[in-house]
């Protein structure tokens, strides 16, 4: 978990990420941890432990890095602005539950002076870990660097000596701090990709035997233990939008990127089974709190696999449903935040690009560069914000907005449109994909012609069969240029050989390097 929490990232990370991950953890710890004190009044009972209630409300603000991070890396979002945002509230309730883990000792009988020895301990833990990661570690990876394989066992040696250091009855840390605090300090190397590849063989291989420890510890299963860990899930689950989704929205970040980033952190942490697997062992609980957190564990994972891979489309239905309710058609806020600019209308704008991505770039380029007189022509609708002005800057209109929402194109777009283009592959695309946008487009511009993107023969046929007026398919116009490539070296090739004549022909590719130079083009990063 601590090779995924690279500390140096947070001064990268905006207002919107900062706050919400700094309050976030406290909110949710709180509201759940009321939540389930109330419920104990009313009778429910969460163990014979008299700290159960807060061990089942505590642990349920931490959302689980190691799920997340994985769904969300085999769905290509960790770049996306919902993956750096989910991202970044991960980094902060990993920060949060080393302070849990400094206090839960002394929870039975907290002291001020206790306390602050700990988190004494824990800056001079911190410290050590820093300056070998600093002034020790890189001359060794770097004398290491030949061999992965001998890099992997440093780095595992690495964690094993702070846990032992830790442990020392003179700093009296867990080796669950340590170890955290020591992938911290590997998360800093260049190596830590390399790292976590590695690792997580390992890794999964020791959460699997932790898993099964824990099993062995639980009693037969009986239904009142599933349905209270189903009403710890139901909880979880109605209080995570009130720490994620309203801070990100009260920010500003719009109501897109604070649901997306709330769906992909409704569940809880492996982290809360350690934290109560300690609390046992405190005496602070017993198994069946334990019980009760392992039930809503597998609840949660098992949906979010589910609500992760599906977050765009969740998305589409609460916004379609939350319209529904309201009975209007209007959209909220952070939408169409562009708010079309000089003089609000878009008459000349008769150019839409759905989506913004490499294709889009390099098409402005190319306009900026041979055609300047379209880039007048052109309005971008898409929902990364940091390319807009850049956009401006070139002379194109923008709106910031969901593409697969037909009320969002008729408020994002005022005018009259005569082509509508698609750029972005379905592989790209979340939530929505060519053939959705085609309908929409022709919905809601009936009259434009409307260029989608295929990846395979099939799929452009059944667009064309939908109604697209041309489809682009990358595979079919790398292979034309290559076609004109060998055609026009092969003719060149037998014009040569009957002359007699050496058959080295760089001048053919040399003039369609030429043609194809892009150096001079203003390309805009995506």
């Amino acid at each position: 978990i601590g090779l995924e929490l690279d500390v140096s990232e947070l001064a990268r990370m905006g207002k919107v990420v900062l706050l919400t991950g700094l309050f976030q953890f406290p909110i949710c710890a709180g509201i759940m941890t009321g939540l389930f004190m109330l419920f104990e009044a009313m009778g429910l009972n969460w163990g014979s432990g008299q700290y159960a209630a807060l061990y089942v409300g505590m642990p349920c603000g931490i959302s689980s890095t190691m799920i997340v991070v994985k769904l969300l890396a085999e769905h290509a979002e960790m770049d996306t602005a919902p993956g750096r945002l989910t991202v970044g509230i991960l980094i902060f309730q990993d920060i949060w539950a080393i302070v849990v883990l400094a206090i839960q000792p002394d929870l039975a009988n907290p002291q001020v002076g206790g306390l602050l020895k700990t988190f004494a301990m824990i800056a001079v833990l911190i410290i050590i870990a820093l300056a070998y990661a600093k002034f020790v570690m890189p001359a060794v990876f770097m004398l290491a660097s030949k061999s992965i394989e001998l890099m992997l066992i440093i780095a595992l040696a690495w964690c094993f000596f702070m846990c032992c250091f830790a442990t020392l009855p003179f700093i009296g840390l867990s080796m669950e701090l340590a170890s955290l605090i020591s992938g911290v300090a590997l998360a800093t190397f260049p190596y830590s990709a390399e790292f976590n590849g590695k690792i997580k063989y390992i890794r999964d291989f020791f959460i699997t035997l932790f898993f099964v420890g824990l099993g062995m510890q639980i009693p037969v299963p009986d239904l009142a233990a599933i349905g209270k860990g189903l009403l710890v899930a139901l909880v979880v689950l109605a209080v995570r939008p009130v720490g994620i989704f309203l801070i990100v929205f009260l920010l500003g970040g719009g109501h897109r990127l604070a649901a997306i980033a709330t769906i992909n952190l409704s569940q809880i942490s492996e982290f809360a089974l350690v934290i109560c697997s300690l609390g046992m062992n405190y005496g602070h609980i017993d198994e069946e709190t334990l019980t009760i957190l392992i039930w809503t564990f597998s609840l949660l994972a098992i949906l979010s696999s589910y609500m992760i891979g599906f977050n765009y489309r969740i998305y589409g239905m609460l916004c379609r449903f939350g319209r529904r309710v309201a009975g209007r058609s209007s959209i909220g806020k952070g939408d169409t935040s562009d708010q079309h600019e000089e003089g609000g209308d878009h008459v000349d704008r008769n150019i839409v690009l759905l989506g913004f991505h490499k294709i889009a770039a390099m098409l402005i380029a190319h306009f900026e560069h041979h055609e300047p007189h379209l880039l007048a022509k052109v309005h971008v609708i898409d929902f990364h914000e940091h390319i807009m002005p850049e956009l401006r800057k070139r002379g194109v209109t923008c709106a910031y907005g969901d593409i697969s929402s037909p009320d969002v194109l008729e408020h994002a777009h005022h005018g009259d449109v005569r082509l509508v283009i698609s750029s972005i592959p379905d592989s790209m695309l979340r939530g929505v994909d060519n053939l959705r946008l085609l309908q929409i487009s022709k919905q809601v511009w009936p009259q434009a012609d409307v260029i989608v993107t295929a990846d395979n023969p099939r799929q452009a046929h059944m667009l064309y069969e939908a109604g697209a007026d041309y489809v682009l398919r990358m595979a079919k116009l790398c292979a034309e240029r290559l076609h004109v490539i060998i055609a026009d070296h092969s003719t060149h090739c037998v014009h040569h050989h009957h002359l007699g004549e050496e058959l080295k022909l760089n001048h053919v590719f040399q003039s369609f390097r030429q043609n194809e130079q892009d150096h001079h083009l203003k390309n805009i990063n995506v």
